[in-house]
């Protein structure tokens, strides 16, 4: 565990930049929640919530689908698996670090929902639950990326795993019962379509199916990686 959470703290370090645009974001957010005209509006404020949470979704797939390609690039993998770092250690510390920058990202952005939407009447248990899927959901789509970058450079990752995660938005048109198959979309959904109006269950299979799904991948994400020769240059 200690290999683990050291390449999770260096991943972390590594994209502390793209990791501070993404917490500027939600300083924009609550700065924007000052205005007098937008505290006017509730459904403005819900509206701006649902548009800078999104962000934490494309930083995901971001971030999964370039980690392994810039530490092959920049050779530092191959000092870090010399050193008795087995490959599956070294992909769940990638997807550690991940976890850790969105556990942040939806943790202030929780916070900032209970202060801007709660007053408006919305529940302060669906903005921590609506947080907490979009935090299920980052993570599955960080795996899927991590999985295909594993043996695709970060363009053709980042494509296929948006494609793959597209397919159960796709066939929900043919047959319902396969929304929930890869649930990344299905847990966003909860956050696009909330509103003040409408009434809430909380959905905990889709949670759980997308935290089941997110350490299968990062079990094929391991086995596919331990098979890959990783002192090839890349571009």
């Amino acid at each position: 565990m200690r290999q683990v959470g050291l390449i999770a703290l260096n991943f972390a370090r590594e994209q502390r930049w793209p990791i501070l645009v993404l917490m500027l974001w939600v300083v924009v957010l609550n700065l924007t929640g000052l205005s007098k005209q937008v505290q006017t509006s509730a459904e403005d404020m819900l509206f701006l919530f649902k548009q800078v949470a999104a962000y934490g979704l494309a930083f995901a797939v971001f971030f999964g689908a370039s980690a392994i390609h810039n530490e092959r690039k920049t050779r530092r993998i191959l000092s870090i698996l010399s050193k008795s770092v087995g490959r599956e250690q070294y992909i769940a510390g990638l997807l550690c670090g991940i976890i850790f920058a969105l556990s942040v990202f939806c943790f202030a952005m929780a916070l900032t929902g209970t202060w801007m939407l709660v007053p408006a009447g919305f529940p302060v248990a669906r903005v921590w639950y609506l947080m907490l899927s979009l935090m299920i959901a980052s993570v599955l789509a960080a795996a899927v990326s991590v999985l295909f970058s594993t043996f695709l450079n970060p363009l053709f990752a980042t494509l296929s795993a948006i494609s793959v995660m597209a397919i159960p938005a796709a066939a929900m048109w043919v047959d319902s019962r396969w929304a929930n198959i890869i649930p990344v979309f299905s847990l966003v959904e909860l956050l696009i379509h909330a509103s003040f109006s409408d009434k809430w269950a909380p959905r905990w299979n889709l949670l759980l199916l997308g935290f089941v799904e997110s350490g299968l991948c990062w079990l094929a994400a391991s086995w596919i990686f331990s098979r890959r020769d990783i002192a090839v240059a890349v571009d």
